[in-house]
């Protein structure tokens, strides 16, 4: 190569511009799916200043659930009707303008720690290879944080890319699966759940899970046993309150256990009601 010809290649490279080689930072949408939600929304939504855009999907809220949300800036409001924690939380997903999702409960609340962990990580790049990243969830019950019982960590998948990731189909406790090739990353500052504030409200949880779950047992075919119905609920409650740990929560850990209990007794009754009668499914959230 002639002398000119190696001066104008090094022309050419003065004039490149360097921020054709340095991807935009990643941004992210937050997505919550509300019902009545008035006494949460707003402390959720406080966490969450530094996510790009929030999308609420809400059915059917009869209070100033929607009210107060459209006080926070990003915020867009798309209301339907109920058709399943998975599939609103979908609706959610297709409404988001950027690839990074943060799937947030309305009880929940995203600490500082947590937002800076993410700004951190998108600052370092090379997410080329991550499908999401999971995070553990601090739960309170009453104020009290249940530190046992199963319930912690409780590692869930919340920060996910839309295009490497998706919702499973289960009725009850849906999450979100990564697709082949793509790894799970972690965070290290918790979730904060707050999540029942009376012992009512949370048997009254536990009673439509076990509705939901007898649907999910009929949804996926599986073969159960009449046993079952006296041996599961028992088993469940020796698994959490003893290798659990959850007497080490106190009279909240032994609450806690017993409305475990209580659900798989749930579900498992519902689901030989449903098979003998073939009652209709009964949604999991109305």
């Amino acid at each position: 190569m002639e002398v000119k010809e190696i001066y104008e290649q090094y022309q050419k490279s003065q004039n490149y511009d360097i921020s054709t080689f340095v991807p935009e930072p990643e941004k992210l949408t937050a997505i919550v799916i509300t019902k009545n939600e008035e006494k949460n929304i707003a402390r959720c939504l406080s966490s969450l200043d530094f996510v790009d855009e929030i999308v609420i999907v809400d059915s059917g809220s009869t209070d100033k659930t929607i009210e107060i949300a459209k006080t926070f800036s990003k915020v867009i409001v798309i209301q339907t009707k109920w058709y399943g924690f998975v599939e609103n939380k979908r609706i959610a997903v297709e409404k988001a303008e950027h690839d990074w999702i943060l799937w947030v409960d309305a009880d929940e609340v995203v600490p500082i720690d947590l937002a800076k962990e993410w700004d951190e990580r998108v600052a370092e790049g090379t997410f080329h290879e991550t499908a999401g990243i999971d995070v553990a969830r601090k739960t309170f019950f009453l104020n009290h944080w249940v530190k046992h019982s199963g319930w912690y960590p409780g590692r869930v998948t919340r920060f996910f890319h839309k295009k490497r990731a998706y919702f499973n189909d289960n009725i009850l406790h849906e999450g979100v699966v990564a697709k082949q090739g793509y790894i799970v990353e972690s965070f290290k500052t918790d979730l904060l759940h707050y999540s029942y504030t009376s012992i009512y409200q949370y048997f009254d949880k536990m009673n439509k899970y076990g509705f939901a779950g007898a649907n999910e047992i009929k949804r996926k075919r599986k073969i159960v046993f009449l046993p079952q119905l006296f041996l599961q609920p028992m088993w469940t409650f020796f698994r959490f309150y003893f290798l659990k740990k959850g007497f080490l929560d106190g009279r909240i850990g032994l609450i806690v256990c017993i409305g475990a209990a209580f659900s798989n007794f749930i579900k498992y009754a519902n689901y030989f009601f449903l098979k003998k009668y073939n009652y209709v499914e009964i949604n999991e959230k109305e």
